[in-house]
């Protein structure tokens, strides 16, 4: 029978706890806020914010208003931080809508009522309102913050005090930094061993690969401060002859007591009758035990005592007792035999040479992650955690944390049952939790009830620290807003129950008889909910276990409640009359959506999913542990890599095609492995892929892949191809983002063979993704689950555990009563009772956050569960085994009382047999369709016309003979200005013009500094976006272009240029600038000589204007324009500009060819001087090497050669069009129009200065002007 204690809740110890009352709840030092499910934590934190903003509530205000970047918020995700963010600002606009009359206070909401009353109306109330709205406002700047984006924000913001870098990066994912240390270790520590000494390393570990595991799950634990002294050599001859000096000593006098033991059981077995069942102690087994003690004990080397489990429970007084007769009288064991317990004892508790060398890898292998991290300048999330608790501690700690605290005075951290004991730290060295200051707040919100990520650095004995560092000031909140009345009740009842009983309480940290429990189960109240969960029977129970006593192993209780599961669903599927019922309003039919089946594992999951299919019911699932890369589809997406980027490669050919992803049909890959002809085509296919992963990427591969391959048709047709789909694009986008960082192919390659050879551990980018939010089913984990709600819930297997033994179990971090962790590398047997014991614990905190996940009801599967070959039922070691029974062993037909005790008297509790005891007897109820949708429409046809060859055309494109199909290119691609100076395409370089005799210094330092500078397009641009610049600075470059030192240019008969008056260039601030900009475009080995030569060109008087660039009246730089243009025939534009300009200059014929769209350009500059209007273009390109090269001549040459005319025309024909536009019947162009020029910077010292005219032709332009029109007025 269970014992109950007496029906009273046990106090805590630290006092009775408050129930929070918002309008009132002080808000000032340290407070800790109780927060059970589902009763209103976000509104709470809103509540009390919008308190925050206003400083309202007297004695329980804080000392003044904060504004939104004063109070910090903290949470656990950046999801989180959303939501609370969201939810705050919508909470200040309403209380702002209100407090200004311009909405009515919800009759729901007695604290925004109780708040507007507490300002009464004329100022108080038009200064809150404002308060609220400016928070509002504001809330872009709030404070609210991950901790590990806190801990980021802070270090940076307060870097001096903090002692951290400004430069330093974030990496989230440190596994590369871990394999590289640990790989370095190996190297300078394992490398000068001997062979010995190498065999004890590699007893330890069997390669770099397990040192790599090992450190890796080493990483975050605190290791003793002498772990890492000396080398590896060292620590092993340390460790080894410790241990065989103290094995050496357990040794002593064994072989005399081996002896002795044998002749005591030779004496006792002897008689042919006598008090030993001879069966169980059989002399030629305890011959043999005992002859392995001597033998080791006798033994001069270090070896292990190779006694079996058998034969160590034998030889114990226990076992020994066991092998009496029944009614045997009783009798005197000789002392050898406890001797031999405790022998046994001893030398399991034994440090072992192992551990010392893993603590000296770990320590050595931290420190040198720490020095690679510096060393490239980056930090993990951890690393930010540790920097600033040490800052905290450090020299500067207290100026750090009265500066951190000025900053955010009012702290309140939600899900703080999730903190780990180094952020809770934190917190208490900021906000000194006992100390309760007024002149700070730290707000503590969580519920140790669902500390349930341990797995994360979680640490619940953190919440408990911080209890009681706050006793006397803890508040709970005491109403479920998410359930129904009868849910709540059957919850409070069951842990309630448990609570009562004699022991350790519902949630296991009761301690002995008297002592008061910090963890207790207070129950909750419900507000209740107006709808109600019907079936045909009638309203539903709120909670049903269904439960098979029969004992089963794992695999056999998860195939047996997952089809029971899945045909619980279908059958509430099928019912008509399931769904929810509201007074006065039409009952809502229950959907698969509104179903949730909550489980721990993966396999659980498949299991579920797989029956649900089998029923046709259709369903999702959803984890936050399990990565992308652990699927099927990435280790098939690594072998379609690797064919793509060998498409020659006969063998990764085949391997890429014979996977399941791509999913060929077994006669084509038969056909593969036998046919060339067949392979050479799909070879051919994937060279084509290659050709688009090398110009596009691996995104737009991937894609192709999928459709030339048909999948996305296959899998969806398929169940689970959602599933195999969403994978698939998501690690087609992971790989996107991971070609941004890497070098090639194979580099993507091998970076994604790391990924699939990493340990499984999810980050957020990683963590697969929902599939579809169509209306389905959802299998959700419960730690995904938690924070969400569902109306109803499945819990199918509520006894699953996985039990903490010593196989496969690296190491233990076990915590003390004051929450101290010690780190057990060779866990003992006490150890692991103690880490099971708390994996227990934390299972009862998962089966609580399952059972507060419903609105409506709760179907629960109970089962009696062996492990391994046992047969004994290990159900009170699960979760839901201590919930109903606590941990008292039970046969499994023993669990039927405590399942029957639960629902005595309860209403809300129906516990029901399996039906079934066996898989394939459970029916497979398929799911009957309802009814069809309406019918869609008819898509209406679509009858408007439209010109699909239109485009956007340029000059470039008209010279350079651009097919019509370019149009899409000439829309993705803006013309450089430097992209018409190559020559044309088959044409013969321009004859240099110079006089006979003229030297040639193209690389001779004497030469001017315009003939010493590169060419090419992509100089040309360099020089035009600096001349673009400098027109913006109205070319005020100044004598200063020229460098103090350099050699001076004069132009013989080119205008009388001078420079040797130049001054420093260091006098010139725009100088200054312009070498800057030529070193960031990767120019400043010539800096000197573009100061030289823009200095230049910026001075030069431009004939027929009378003034040089910086003496000009106003300019425009790059001037865009564009014109309409109908199917514009390059042939007639052809014919006007040899027509009108260039003086019939011979020059070719523009390539054939109609632009249909518009016409688009860049003027490089327009401007306005002595009230006529010019428009210029600079012209890099190289005609020669002296100032000859570039007489009129020659630049007339060159016009035609690249048929600058053609762009003369239409810069004209834009300009014209501009005055005409702007000045109206004031313009006219013989007065206005000053026509174009070509500066050629290379002849900037020719006699003419390298500028060649182009007059305006009034003919010309109005030809193009009516041709342009006429064109328009065709399209």
């Amino acid at each position: 029978m269970t014992t109950l204690l007496p029906a009273t809740p046990a106090a805590p110890s630290n006092g009775d706890s408050h129930t929070l009352e918002p309008l009132c709840f002080p808000l000032w030092g340290s407070r800790l806020i109780e927060a059970s499910a589902g009763t209103g934590k976000t509104w709470t934190i809103a509540a009390l914010y919008l308190r925050l903003v206003l400083g309202h509530g007297g004695d329980s205000a804080f000392v003044q208003p904060l504004r939104p970047a004063d109070i910090l918020v903290m949470t656990f995700t950046r999801a989180a931080t959303r939501e609370l963010s969201d939810r705050i600002r919508a909470r200040l606009l309403q209380a702002a809508q209100c407090f200004r009359g311009l909405a009515e206070v919800p009759a729901t909401d007695p604290f925004l009522a109780g708040l507007l009353e507490a300002y009464p109306e004329g100022g108080a109330r038009q200064n809150a309102a404002w308060r609220l709205a400016m928070a509002a406002e504001a809330m872009d700047d709030a404070a609210v913050y991950t901790i590990d984006a806190w801990c980021q924000r802070m270090l940076r913001e307060h870097a001096f005090d903090s002692g951290c870098l400004f430069d330093e990066e974030l990496n989230a994912d440190e596994r590369a930094v871990q394999t590289e240390a640990a790989q370095d270790y190996w190297r300078q520590q394992c490398y000068p061993l001997g062979m010995d000494a190498i065999d004890t390393v590699l007893g330890v570990w069997s390669g770099v690969e397990a040192l790599v595991d090992d450190m890796r799950r080493l990483a975050n634990e605190a290791l003793p401060e002498e772990a890492g002294a000396g080398t590896l050599a060292e620590c092993i001859a340390r460790s080894m002859g410790a241990h065989r000096a103290a094995v050496t000593a357990l040794k002593a006098d064994w072989a005399d007591r081996a002896q002795a033991m044998q002749e005591w059981l030779d004496a006792q077995t002897a008689p042919k009758v006598c008090d030993w069942n001879k069966k169980k102690l059989a002399q030629r087994y305890y011959s043999a035990w005992l002859a392995t003690l001597a033998a080791w004990a006798q033994s001069p080397e270090v070896v292990t005592l190779d006694l079996s489990d058998s034969a160590q429970h034998r030889l114990s007084p226990e076992g020994l007792l066991e092998a009496r007769k029944d009614g045997a009288p009783p009798v005197t064991l000789p002392a050898q035999f406890p001797a031999l317990a405790d022998l046994l004892a001893s030398l399991q508790d034994l440090p072992q040479p192992a551990d010392a060398l893993r603590l000296h890898a770990a320590a050595h292998v931290q420190a040198r992650m720490a020095q690679l991290k510096a060393h490239s300048g980056n930090f993990g999330f951890a690393d930010m955690l540790h920097r600033l608790d040490r800052a905290l501690t450090g020299p500067q700690g207290e100026r750090l944390r009265s500066r951190m605290t000025a900053q955010h005075p009012v702290a309140l951290v939600d899900e703080f049952q999730d903190t780990s004991p180094l952020q809770y730290r934190i917190f208490d060295r900021l906000y000194r939790t006992a100390d309760n200051a007024p002149d700070t707040a730290l707000l503590l919100i969580g519920d140790p009830k669902q500390s349930i990520y341990g797995f994360r650095g979680a640490d619940i004995y953190s919440y408990l620290a911080a209890r009681r560092a706050t006793a006397g000031r803890h508040y709970v909140l005491d109403t479920n807003h998410r359930s129904s009345q009868a849910l709540v009740d059957a919850v409070n009842h069951g842990f309630g129950r448990a609570e009562l009983r004699a022991g350790e309480g519902a949630f296991m940290f009761r301690g002995r008889a008297g002592q008061a429990n910090p963890l207790p189960f207070a129950p909750v109240h419900a507000r209740g909910r107006l709808e109600q969960f019907h079936t045909a029977d009638g309203p539903a129970p709120a909670m049903v276990l269904q439960h098979d006593l029969e004992l089963r192993s794992g695999d056999q209780h998860r195939r047996l409640f997952a089809a029971l599961c899945a045909e619980r669903i279908a059958t509430w599927l099928n019912d008509p009359q399931a769904g929810f019922e509201t007074p006065g309003q039409v009952r809502q039919r229950l959907r698969p959506a509104d179903i949730a089946v909550l489980v721990r594992t993966g396999k659980e999951a498949q299991a579920v999913r797989r029956e649900l299919r089998r029923r046709g019911v259709a369903s999702v699932y959803l984890s936050d542990r399990d990565s992308v890369f652990a699927s099927g589809e990435a280790r098939d997406l690594l072998h379609w890599l690797h064919a793509v980027a060998a498409p020659l490669d006969a063998r990764r050919v085949r391997a890429g095609l014979a996977t399941g992803t791509v999913g060929l049909p077994l006669a084509e890959l038969v056909q593969l492995a036998h046919d060339e002809d067949a392979l050479d085509l799909r070879s051919a296919q994937l060279r084509a892929l290659r050709d688009v992963w090398t110009a596009q990427g691996v995104l737009a591969m991937l894609r192709h892949s999928l459709h030339q391959l048909g999948l996305p048709a296959r899998w969806l047709q398929e169940p689970g191809g959602e599933r195999s789909l969403t994978n698939f694009l998501h690690l087609a986008e992971l790989l996107e983002d991971a070609s941004a960082q890497l070098d090639g192919e194979h580099a993507l390659i091998r970076w994604l063979a790391q990924q699939l050879a990493g340990d499984g551990t999810a980050s957020d980018a990683h963590t697969v993704r929902l599939e579809s939010d169509a209306d389905l089913v959802k299998v959700v984990t419960v730690h995904k689950a938690k924070g969400l709600e569902y109306p109803v819930v499945c819990l199918p297997f509520a006894c699953s555990m996985r039990t903490v033994s010593r196989r496969g179990t690296a190491f233990l971090s076990l915590a003390d009563d004051d929450g101290q962790r010690t780190l057990h590398l060779q866990p003992s047997d006490a150890a692991l009772v103690q880490a099971d014991r708390e994996r227990q614990r934390e299972d009862v905190r998962l089966l609580y956050v399952a059972l507060t996940r419903a609105r409506h009801a709760l179907w629960l599967g109970f089962g009696t569960l062996k492990q391994g070959n046992s047969t004994q039922c290990s159900t009170h070691l699960s979760a839901a085994g201590h919930w109903l029974g606590g941990r008292e062993a039970r046969d499994a037909d023993a669990w039927l009382e405590p399942l029957q005790a639960l629902a005595e008297g309860q209403n809300g509790i129906a516990l029901q047999p399996a039906p079934h005891q066996h898989p394939h007897e459970v029916p497979r109820t398929w799911l009957v369709a309802r009814a069809a949708p309406a019918p869609l429409h008819e898509p209406p046809v679509y009858a408007g016309e439209f010109e699909r060859r239109w485009g956007i055309g340029s000059f470039s494109q008209l010279v350079r003979g651009v097919a019509p199909t370019a149009a899409l290119h000439s829309l993705l691609h803006t013309p450089r200005p430097g992209d018409d100076e190559r020559a044309l395409e088959g044409s013969d370089p321009l004859p240099t013009l110079s006089p006979p005799g003229t030297p040639l210094f193209a690389t001779s330092a004497a030469a001017p500094p315009w003939h010493r500078f590169p060419r090419g397009a992509v100089v040309g641009n360099f020089l035009h976006d600096q001349l673009e610049w400098l027109a913006g600075e109205d070319f005020a470059l100044g004598n200063a272009s020229a460098d103090a030192g350099s050699a001076v240019f004069s132009t013989e008969g080119g205008g009388g240029l001078d420079t040797s008056a130049a001054e420093p260039a260091q006098h010139n601030l725009l100088a200054e600038r312009l070498r800057q900009r030529c070193e960031r475009a990767g120019h400043a080995n010539h800096a000197d000589t573009v100061l030289q030569w823009l200095g230049t060109v910026v001075r030069t008087p431009l004939p027929g204007v009378g003034a040089a660039l910086q003496g000009l009246d106003t300019v425009l730089p790059e001037m865009e324009f564009w014109l309409p243009a109908g199917r514009l025939a390059a042939a007639e534009v052809d014919a006007l500009c040899c027509q009108h300009l260039l003086d019939g200059q011979p020059r070719a014929a523009l390539p054939e060819r109609a632009l249909h769209g518009m016409l688009m350009g860049f003027a490089d500059l327009v401007f306005e001087h002595g009230g006529r209007y010019w428009v210029l273009d600079y012209k890099s390109n190289h005609l020669g090497m002296d100032a000859g090269a570039y007489g009129t001549g020659t630049l007339a040459a060159a016009m035609a050669a690249h048929r600058y005319d053609v762009q003369a025309a239409l810069y004209l024909l834009a300009l014209h069009r501009l005055l005409r536009q702007r000045l109206g019947d004031s313009y006219h162009p013989a007065q206005h129009l000053g026509g174009a020029l070509y500066f050629f910077l290379r002849g900037v010292d020719a006699p003419g200065q390298g500028v060649y005219t182009v007059p305006p032709s009034l003919p010309l332009l109005d030809a193009l002007d009516a041709l342009l029109a006429r064109d328009a007025h065709r399209a």
